[in-house]
């Protein structure tokens, strides 16, 4: 089969196609025949090399929309045609070739309102913002949340589940464009201009000094350690970066804050409940083709030039989701 293949780390230059040997399904995954994948700020960083280390040759590529080709002997409840979605193992093979592997557990029914190239654009950063604010930080109606870097992959579906549990949603951009996107495409509350304005003096503003019940951090570093000045006493922080607290932990310790992190990787990855991803996955279908939920493309991309669509990603200027397209 067809697969862009990594060899080296560097930049999106050492990505180069190969022909590899199609993977052949175990007791509880699926075979699917790619249509389209996506490109997520993770994949770079793979690439890079700023990630645990992996045995090479490596195929990246997180997320997956396809038809099921095969299944293993312990595979239930789906046949071959069927169409899905879902996340590869992210310490395994990715989708960016013509057949990848998904444990057929965390595994979802495509939406069938959107085709591939739009599927597979939502389940690594759906399940992320879902097991950030449901299984994490478990919020609640009429609680308020600052969930940064609106406009991206997370921060636009997170936007969009919240508010849809009844919260008010605070949430920062930095360009007109991402600024107006969060604002009338996806109905944040507030926006805070981040490079004109200091996120955290505005979030005080905006909840009369209190601070926030929830801060979803999406960039992580020196924005997760200010985070924790916008925090409310008893509150909470979820970051999906490995970021520390450093000089700041006094104050989370007698602020009572509590941190979480997210990965979305792990349950597939242990073994731990994969199940719980599948119907997180049935559940974002449902939302999709009941319109409450938008995933936003910014850009298609045939396989043929992942490379550029690395180099797009890396500006950190993508509004949404990028797609790649495996199959037209």
């Amino acid at each position: 089969m067809r697969a862009i293949v990594l060899r080296e780390h560097g930049g999106p230059e050492v990505l180069r196609s190969e022909e590899l040997s199609q993977p052949v399904p175990a007791k509880h995954q699926i075979l699917v025949e790619v249509h389209a994948t996506s490109v997520n700020p993770v994949d770079a960083k793979v690439r890079r090399g700023g990630s645990a280390a992996r045995t090479m040759p490596i195929v990246l590529g997180y997320d997956a929309s396809g038809v099921v080709r095969d299944c293993g002997p312990d595979v239930e409840g789906w046949n071959v045609g069927d169409a899905v979605f879902g996340c590869p193992n992210l310490f395994g093979a990715g989708a960016n070739a013509d057949y990848v592997l998904l444990d057929a557990r965390a595994a979802g029914r495509k939406p069938s309102t959107i085709d591939h190239a739009t599927a597979a654009c939502l389940p690594l950063v759906s399940l992320t913002a879902w097991e950030a604010l449901h299984d994490r930080a478990r919020i609640g109606p009429g609680q308020t949340l600052l969930i940064h870097a609106g406009a991206g992959g997370v921060g636009h579906i997170a936007i969009q589940l919240a508010r849809l549990h009844g919260c008010r949603v605070i949430t920062t951009a930095g360009r007109a464009e991402t600024i107006a996107f969060c604002r009338d495409t996806l109905g944040a509350d507030e926006v805070i201009d981040h490079r004109t304005l200091d996120f955290v003096a505005q979030t005080k503003v905006l909840t009369n000094g209190r601070g926030v019940d929830v801060v979803f951090d999406t960039v992580g570093d020196e924005t997760f350690r200010r985070s924790i000045d916008c925090v409310a006493p008893g509150g909470q922080i979820v970051t999906i970066l490995a970021s520390t607290p450093g000089d700041r932990a006094p104050t989370l310790l007698y602020r009572r804050i509590t941190v979480h992190y997210e990965f979305m990787g792990v349950p597939v990855a242990y073994a731990l409940d994969p199940g719980h991803q599948g119907s997180i996955l049935t559940a974002i279908a449902r939302l999709v083709d009941r319109g409450f939920v938008r995933p936003h493309v910014s850009a298609r991309y045939p396989l043929e030039r992942l490379a550029d669509a690395h180099r797009q990603i890396e500006t950190g200027r993508t509004i949404g989701k990028l797609s790649v397209v495996v199959r037209p």
